[in-house]
């Protein structure tokens, strides 16, 4: 019982360590990604940490399996190259009491890694799409402008630029609007319309939910660029109707279905590809944890960290096909029945090959 707890101890530990190195940098990634949605003016500053945190059971997912396939390499290999698993032989802890205490360890963190993918990432997918479909995404334009930089509207019809915007970010300074008419004939030229205005911020129209930018104290300019004969017009107040900005950058809408829908829509290969993904995840995060026990074996005194390489190129070259089988399986070039299942076919043929090699090896 203590050799059990101290070998899933050091196994966990790796596993920790693993997997929170490689979330921070896949988390930074997302982040720089969010950042880039916010400078162009797709989603307001203040849904950065939401949109973040939203990631990390999705990432979590994926790198819980990798995690603990380098976790039982590194924990076991340092026993090996220690000599402490040559001594736990000795004390009769042997090879099948070692593969029972992966079996236990694996199967723990399978169970996890189907929680997240069955019921945990949907759920957060659909909070996701809820978050950038809200008002704070979607109808707040004035909290996507940044200060100092020309934005140009999703649909392209319109140039807005503010010097400043005040603390609260509800108004902004020194206002700077071009809008492009509409052209009735391919004869017409190009009309725009320019506003320069000393303050501006937004309203929303109460019946048809419409969002304008409410401008004050400025001039309106309407022409042809290069022609003399334009308008001049001194306002107040103007309102310039603008587009809201297309917040939409959650994942795939599949991935907000729940398995039982997926089932209910099986026949249709991207349910099928989505449904099968998420019965992925566990299966690899199995299968990995049993091929890392051979992989493990270091003679004493060398280095543990010698099996990383081939252990690596195992599982890229598998997480390569589960990707590959997957975008067959939704553009329908592989039969559903077939599906992802034939790559973790061949990946358990290599487990039992790897793993009867290594016991012939030993012998």
């Amino acid at each position: 019982m203590i050799i059990t707890r101290y070998l899933t101890k050091e196994v966990f530990n790796a596993l920790f360590a693993v997997t929170l190195v490689l979330l921070l940098a896949l988390l930074c990634q997302q982040a720089v990604r969010y950042l880039n949605y916010i400078a162009i003016g797709k989603i307001p500053t203040g849904m950065l940490l939401q949109l973040v945190s939203y990631e990390i059971p999705y990432l979590l997912a994926l790198l819980l399996p990798l995690g603990l396939y380098l976790g039982i390499i590194l924990a076991y290999g340092r026993l090996y190259a220690d000599n402490e698993m040559s001594i736990l032989q000795m004390c009769g802890f042997g090879g099948q009491r070692i593969m029972a205490v992966t079996l236990y360890i694996a199967l723990a963190v399978t169970g996890l890694v189907l929680a997240l993918m069955l019921w945990v990432n949907p759920w957060v997918s659909v909070k996701q799409r809820q978050a950038m479909q809200s008002d704070e995404a979607t109808l707040h334009l004035i909290q996507t402008l940044s200060p100092g930089r020309f934005q140009v509207s999703p649909d392209g019809s319109h140039v807005i630029y503010v010097e400043q915007l005040s603390r609260d970010r509800s108004r902004a300074e020194t206002v700077f609007i071009a809008e492009e008419k509409k052209q009735t004939s391919l004869a017409d030229q190009r009309n725009w319309m320019l506003v320069l205005a000393n303050q501006g911020y937004q309203v929303t129209d109460k019946n048809t939910q419409d969002q304008f930018f409410v401008t004050t104290d400025g001039y309106r300019y309407e022409g042809v660029p290069g022609q003399n004969d334009y308008k001049i017009i001194q306002f107040k107040k103007y309102a310039v109707r603008i587009v809201a900005p297309d917040a939409h950058v959650s994942h795939h809408q599949d991935e907000t279905l729940s398995a039982t829908q997926l089932w209910g829509d099986y026949s249709n290969p991207r349910r099928a590809a989505e449904l099968q993904w998420r019965f992925s995840m566990p299966l690899a995060t199995f299968l990995l944890a049993m091929l890392a026990v051979p992989f493990s074996h270091v003679r004493p005194r060398r280095s543990r960290y010698m099996a990383l390489l081939p252990a690596v190129i195992i599982y890229v070259a598998y997480m390569e096909l589960l990707f590959m089988a997957r975008h067959w399986l939704e553009q329908g070039m592989v039969p559903v029945d077939v599906g992802l299942w034939w790559v973790h076919g061949v990946m358990l043929v290599v487990v039992s090959v790897v793993m009867f090699l290594s016991a012939k090896v030993r012998l």
